[in-house]
């Protein structure tokens, strides 16, 4: 099994406290649902993001590339769409948990 990068366990902590708070709240319902998709949103994203930065490396070590910019304009659009998803999934937590707190 692959290593999972930090920004990965950092995801999968928030996601704890996520799923920590759901059950102290009593969310059900469509609440839920937003609360899980939120986070295998997230993750799902993440795995991505970290497939494509290892794709990467892989293929400028492969062919003795230092720096290009081209790879990291792959990359840093890769990082670009797990913080799209991150902002939704708190606009998600925003909606489920705001009028509880």
């Amino acid at each position: 099994m692959a290593r999972l990068g930090a920004n990965f366990r950092i995801h999968l902590v928030s996601a704890g406290g996520v799923v920590f708070l759901t059950v102290a709240h009593g969310i059900t319902g469509s609440h839920l649902g937003l609360v899980v998709w939120s986070i295998a949103a997230v993750l799902s994203a993440e795995l991505m993001n970290t497939a494509v930065e290892r794709t990467c490396d892989f293929i400028a070590e492969l062919h003795g590339i230092d720096r290009d910019p081209r790879i990291r304009d792959i990359k840093d659009l890769a990082a670009g769409a797990v913080l799209v998803v991150a902002l939704a999934a708190l606009v998600n937590a925003l909606i489920v948990f705001g009028p509880r707190l």
